[in-house]
């Protein structure tokens, strides 16, 4: 299923939590809970059984885009409001969805606040006068809910590899492209020439890499999807060689088809693609993404792209690091 999973701000008013029982207050603390992980509050047990968990439950537990195998978009955990508020371990959650069904309420709201009980943080809470209520509201808001949710994953994750970025590298590409992108420690770059750059990181479990490539943009075919995949394979088959002779990434289309989509990507206009790719000749494979934009001061193309390779084991959260130092990119002014 496409989803659009980036937020324009005229579309939610941020207001205070109200209803939470909580003083606002800077907070120090730092957000728990593990990546793609969402705490789904409720009045009751009862709730989370019934209509409004049952809703909840079939959005989040679809399927992640594009993986060779299934994993949910979040894995969730519900907890009842009771012990919601009296648990400081649940209120420091990095994300968090509440759903209060008030019948003095006199129409459905939802209110959003950003690092409201710790940092990075993400609570949206649903106040519905009806189980009812929630239940429209919830059908016609959730992609707009699902995009803030994943900002806050990029967030927390960038905050994360922030802390242990890698200065050299970052001065390598910065250099080469007149961009900064927070890359932790681990990653090298494996080859780099005035158009394009591989960076890679090896561990004995798993690979992620991230290409970026840039050239001079003249119209706007280069936003057209054929043309996307057609460059990313030209680069991948010249650069990007397989364990074995003869062998070289390409861009699979045997088993899911590429998808792109239309977003917002740090305030500009780019295409995200999304699919799988797998080694000609040889038999790796796995998930990529990527975000080709123009940057108009230099008249040029530019696409990040971040794969992983895993065989054998979950993919989502590897994807999801890489989606978060792709979207920490800072263009030089």
């Amino acid at each position: 299923m496409k989803r659009t999973v980036f937020l324009l701000s005229a579309i939610i008013t941020i207001l205070s939590l109200n209803s939470c029982k909580e003083t606002k207050k800077k907070m120090a603390l730092r957000s728990s809970g593990k990546t793609a992980e969402l705490i789904v509050v409720t009045n009751n047990k009862t709730q989370w059984e019934e209509n409004i968990g049952d809703s909840i439950r079939a959005f989040y537990q679809q399927d992640f885009e594009i993986l060779p195998q299934p994993e949910p978009i979040f894995n969730l955990a519900n907890v009842p409001m009771a012990a919601f508020l009296d648990s400081k371990m649940f209120r420091t959650h990095h994300n968090v969805l509440i759903v209060d069904i008030k019948k003095t309420a006199k129409k459905t709201k939802m209110e959003v606040r950003k690092d409201y009980w710790s940092s990075p943080q993400r609570v949206i809470k649903i106040t519905a006068p009806s189980r009812k209520a929630f239940l429209k509201f919830f059908e016609e808001k959730k992609e707009t809910i699902l995009g803030i949710q994943m900002q806050s994953e990029r967030e927390r994750v960038y905050n994360l590899f922030k802390a242990f970025r890698d200065i050299t590298l970052q001065g390598e590409i910065h250099k080469a492209f007149d961009f900064t992108l927070e890359i932790p420690k681990g990653f090298y770059i494996a080859k780099k020439f005035s158009n394009f750059a591989w960076l890679r990181k090896e561990t004995k479990n798993n690979s992620q890499g991230i290409m970026i490539y840039t050239y001079d943009f003249t119209d706007t075919n280069a936003f057209n999807p054929t043309r996307i995949i057609s460059y990313r394979d030209s680069l991948t088959k010249e650069y990007v060689p397989g364990p074995t002779e003869g062998s070289y990434m390409a861009v699979s289309r045997d088993y899911i088809k590429p998808e792109f989509k239309r977003i917002n990507f740090l305030g500009m206009y780019a295409v995200e693609t999304r699919g799988l790719w797998k080694v000609e000749n040889d038999f790796m494979g796995g998930p990529f993404v990527s975000y080709t934009f123009v940057d108009e001061k230099r008249n040029r193309v530019v696409t990040l792209d971040g794969y992983v390779y895993a065989p054998n084991a979950p993919k989502r959260d590897l994807m999801i690091q890489l989606e978060s130092i792709m979207y920490s990119m800072k263009l030089d002014k």
